[in-house]
Parts: C-alpha cells; structure tokens; sequence
C-alpha cells in the first residue's frame, strides 16, 4: 500500500490550470485509491484468517467514503462538462470533490498497515 501514496503524490505534482483538470486529476487519484481499495476488500475476514486480512469496519467506512468521493467525483465531472455553470459554481464542485476524495485517500492509505 505504500506505492499507493507515491502514486497519489505522483499525481498530485502537477498543478492543474483549469477545474476540469483538478477533476480529472482527482479522478485519477480515486482510480488508484478504489484499486487499493477493493484489494483492501478481497482479502479474508480477521477474524477467520492471519495478516495479511480485512476488518469488516475499515470495509464500511471504504464503503461510506467510496460512495460520498464517487459522488462528488461525478457532480464535479457534470459541472466542468456543462457550459452554463458559473466559476462560483465550478470551484464549489471541485472543492466538494477534492474534499471526499481526501477523506477516501486517507482511509485507503492506513489499509496497508491493518
């Protein structure tokens, strides 16, 4: 999981010019993270099996965070395609969507330590 992080840092190096691109940026983050992510899921319940193994808590708050990040990440997507949205418009859609997508980062990335 810690070449999880570097790929985040990776794609985070470079500064978008546009809301469209801080989108498809962060999308391209979650990508990475939801791959972890569903591995993290895959592997044997804790309480049936050793390390390396998934506890069904970390699985909902994956879930909870997934289904928030997704959302927003998709909101964002619709607003930067759409022409009438306003700059105001914009940046609130892609902050709400940095937003979820920092709180699904920061679950993906203790999973590997679990």
């Amino acid at each position: 999981m810690k070449y999880l992080a570097i790929l985040v840092l990776l794609a985070g190096c470079a500064t978008p010019e546009s809301p469209s691109q801080s989108v498809f940026q962060a999308k391209s983050a979650y990508s990475v993270a939801l791959t972890a992510a569903v591995a993290y899921k895959h592997l044997p319940d804790c309480t049936k099996a050793p390390q390396p193994c998934s506890d069904k808590a970390v699985i909902s708050q994956l879930k909870k965070a997934d289904d928030v990040a997704a959302a927003a990440l998709d909101a964002a997507e619709s607003a930067v395609r759409s022409p009438g949205f306003g700059a105001d418009i914009l940046a609130t859609a892609v902050a709400s969507a940095k937003s979820a997508l920092a709180a699904f980062l920061s679950i993906t990335s203790t999973i590997g330590s679990k």
